[in-house]
């Protein structure tokens, strides 16, 4: 799945808008780690916070692909840690995603919001949670990030939860509804 969305968001580099050739450079710099093109690019100008189509930036790319090394650079340009991108999602959220301790800890560093919901309504640390990323989960909880269930199963996913978990609202004081008074 990974690649899946690697190659995604380099074909959504290529049909960003023509608002400047160098800033798709930039996001494919980013995505393939070549912090030299990176320096290059960010010294002639380009905006480190420039987006492609849908939304993505170059520290999105760095930190969806674990480079702390361009995490590091672009941070250093002023990246900005908490932009969304069409779908919500954040440079943490990818990081938390895919069990990148080190960027989840240099992008809470950078001041990125560890409350943050995309736009289904799904926090970072619900991300965390369904990716069962239990350091990230410990560092998330140490910066301040609120808990948050995982969003509920895809729809005609199969819901048998396990004795305790809350179906209803009414389940969830262990009360039955009919013995509510």
């Amino acid at each position: 799945m990974k690649l899946i969305v690697c190659i995604l968001s380099v074909v959504s580099a290529l049909f960003a808008p023509a608002h400047a050739e160098d800033s798709k450079d930039l996001f494919a710099a980013a995505m393939l780690g070549k912090v030299e093109r990176i320096e290059t690019l960010l010294g002639q100008g380009i905006d480190v916070n420039s987006k492609t189509a849908t939304g993505r930036t170059p520290l999105m790319a760095a930190s969806f692909n674990g480079n702390a090394r361009i995490v590091k650079a672009l941070l250093g340009y002023g990246a900005d840690v908490n932009l969304a991108d069409n779908w919500g999602t954040t440079a943490l959220m990818d990081a938390v995603v895919f069990g990148n301790e080190d960027i989840v800890g240099l992008l809470i560093t950078a001041g990125a919001d560890v409350n943050a919901v995309d736009k289904k309504n799904v926090k970072v640390m619900a991300r965390a949670k369904m990716a069962a990323h239990e350091k990230i989960i410990k560092i998330l909880e140490k910066a301040g990030a609120k808990d948050a269930e995982p969003p509920p199963a895809e729809e005609g996913a199969a819901n048998e939860g396990e004795e305790g978990d809350a179906k209803n609202p009414d389940e969830k004081s262990g009360e039955k509804p009919e013995e509510k008074k």
